[in-house]
């Protein structure tokens, strides 16, 4: 299923609809979502998250395609809504097919709770999804092993040089197939509903990015509960406020993301990760805030999420904390000039 805008001419006059078609079959009109009688064709597109550039043919930056579009995603909750969708997405026979890219360093003591918790996320998915789970191992001092009794589609690949968290999901997604992308850490268990929860809104539309709505931390070797994560995200009202014309920038993208799981459509997927962070950085709040400009929605979901194990990563400058707070405040500068490069072009090395 996917969301397009239509016009249809009446007399000299043009009124366009919101309409649910089917995916790769336009003429399949599923639900009339909006009848935007009177308002002009720019106006819907807008809604449908299409950025406007100030001009034809500048290059317009990330900062700025933000402030002049709006988040608000209602046409997904119509969507939903018109399909009469549950919203674990429970009576489907398929959902697109996902796959997971955990990024792990110095994670063995928690490789298999993370790793174990993907593949009872799996199990719920419905009985033809396809899926995967791709760790890459960012070149651990020790080399990280998988669990024995996995089933096939978990598979380990180990980075030839240190690529830091944003080169090592961008080395996954490389390697992996599915329509939808999973990104996580390597100290994140999924909740048993996760897959399910996250995917289904991504059966509706391709410009989605979808982050979890709970957090919970669990102190170091306690099982994960038999339960939903504690916690909020945060208000869908503040998803639903970033830019529509105010100021946008590091802060008020983190409010929205930052949690260390995120899920993507391939095309977003692919636009990857910033190439230049190093040790702790932003990659997440910056890869959202690229695909924003692109015209995707990011959406929480609220019923569900994932725990966060009570570890301390090695090899990221946990012990060294001056370093640290040098390298935090140096991909912070990367990130403003990131926000100011292009909303169009690649990833430029902002070192």
């Amino acid at each position: 299923m996917s969301v397009t805008a239509r016009a249809a001419r009446s007399g000299q006059s043009v009124s366009p609809r919101v309409l649910l078609v089917v995916r790769d079959y336009p003429g399949y009109v599923v639900a009339e979502l909006a009848w935007a009688s009177g308002r002009e064709l720019e106006e819907v597109l807008a809604w449908l998250g299409w950025p406007r550039a100030r001009e034809a043919g500048e290059l317009v930056s990330v900062r700025e395609r933000l402030q002049a579009r709006s988040n608000d995603y209602w046409l997904l909750e119509a969507a939903m809504a018109a399909l009469e969708l549950p919203e674990a997405g429970r009576g489907l026979p398929v959902l697109p097919g996902v796959s997971v890219v955990v990024s792990a360093r110095g994670a063995q003591s928690v490789l298999a709770g993370t790793v174990g918790s993907v593949v009872e996320a799996a199990e719920g998915l419905p009985g033809r999804t396809a899926w995967e789970c791709v760790v890459v191992d960012d070149l651990s001092e020790t080399p990280l092993r998988l669990p024995a009794g996995l089933p096939p589609q978990v598979r380990l690949v180990r980075a030839a040089e240190r690529v830091y968290r944003g080169g090592a999901r961008n080395l996954g997604q490389g390697l992996s197939r599915q329509p939808v992308t999973v990104f996580i850490d390597d100290d994140l268990q999924m909740a048993p509903n996760y897959l399910r929860e996250h995917v289904v809104r991504h059966l509706l539309s391709p410009c989605l990015v979808t982050v979890s709505g709970r957090m919970e931390y669990l102190e170091p070797a306690v099982p994960r509960p038999g339960r939903l994560p504690c916690g909020r995200q945060g208000s869908a009202d503040a998803f639903r406020r970033l830019g529509a014309g105010g100021m946008v920038g590091p802060r008020e993208v983190y409010r929205l993301v930052g949690r260390g799981d995120l899920v993507a459509s391939r095309p977003l997927a692919e636009v990857g990760f910033p190439p230049d962070y190093v040790a702790y950085g932003p990659e997440d709040e910056t890869f959202v805030a690229k695909a924003l400009s692109r015209g995707a929605f990011v959406v929480p979901v609220a019923g569900t999420g994932v725990f966060r194990c009570g570890y301390r990563r090695t090899g990221d400058l946990v012990s060294q904390d001056m370093a640290r707070v040098d390298a935090f405040l140096e991909n912070m500068g990367r990130q403003e000039v990131h926000l100011d490069a292009p909303a169009d072009g690649g990833w430029a090395a902002a070192r």
